[in-house]
């Protein structure tokens, strides 16, 4: 049975949904406590190892996505409950979606010392746009319900919701086109941490070239893939001017292609 899938890499850092149990149990997992840096949510408000929450997760039939970083040391994870399937109306002959899936964020945590870089926002987005659904979530307090509607978009539910028209009260809702829109706006505003590869190549060719120095074809030809392989996904302004970069390498560059 296979145990995870690999949803998106960034340099070391791993972006993947676990199916399996027996993947918790590769992970590496700091405990934060006294003045160490780890997980501290759930072992200190339910003293419940982290260990066996995510396997339950699993088992229960949750969408659990983490990130990874290295030789497997957990960053951070979050916890999905599928509410509604989706509904589908044949129109014009094709089948088209017309009441997206429904979840419940049910919870998300980053380890203490990766916490306000943006690996949380990017985790997020990551999974709501494999989930491609509308996501309810219940914040915990009000810090956590800023960062829900500033950072992520989230808005009070303002009726019923989903195929079986219920009531959520108290819940927070970012809808479908929203959830699969949040991962361009995070891959537009933290462009280091999406694609690191890229935007590291992109510095180093950049400055190389403003020097006078030689770039190698291999060089230009690795840039070049690793834009494409955004697919659109960077800001219009750093898209073009890594295009006008590439098109400027590329006169001084004589390639067999």
């Amino acid at each position: 049975m296979q145990q995870k899938e690999i949803i998106h890499k960034a340099g070391d850092m791993s972006y993947e949904l676990l199916i399996s149990p027996k993947a918790v149990d590769n992970l590496e997992i700091d405990i934060g406590t006294g003045n160490r840096e780890g997980f501290v949510y759930f072992h200190q408000k339910f003293g419940m190892p982290y260990t066996f929450l995510l396997k339950k997760s699993i088992e229960s039939g949750h969408f659990l996505f983490v990130s990874i970083s290295g030789n497997n040391k957990l960053i951070g994870f979050a916890r999905f409950e599928k509410l509604e399937e989706h509904t589908e109306k044949e129109i014009k002959g094709k089948m088209k979606v017309v009441t997206p899936s429904l979840f419940l964020l049910r919870s998300m945590e980053v380890h203490s010392s990766f916490r306000n870089c943006g690996i949380g926002r990017v985790l997020f987005s990551t999974a709501v746009h494999y989930l491609k659904g509308n996501v309810l979530t219940i914040p915990d307090n009000q810090e956590a319900a800023r960062f829900f509607r500033k950072k992520l978009g989230f808005s009070e539910v303002a009726g019923p919701v989903g195929s079986n028209v219920q009531t959520y009260e108290g819940h927070l809702m970012l809808t479908y086109p929203k959830a699969v829109a949040l991962w361009h706006e995070i891959a537009k505003k933290y462009p280091r941490i999406v694609y690191p590869e890229l935007v590291d190549l992109y510095e180093s060719l950049k400055f190389h070239h403003s020097m006078g120095k030689q770039i190698s074809c291999n060089d230009v030809c690795r840039f070049e893939m690793l834009l494409a392989e955004c697919d659109g996904m960077l800001s219009d302004a750093m898209q073009k001017d890594m295009k006008r970069l590439i098109a400027e390498l590329r006169k001084g560059v004589s390639c067999n292609t």
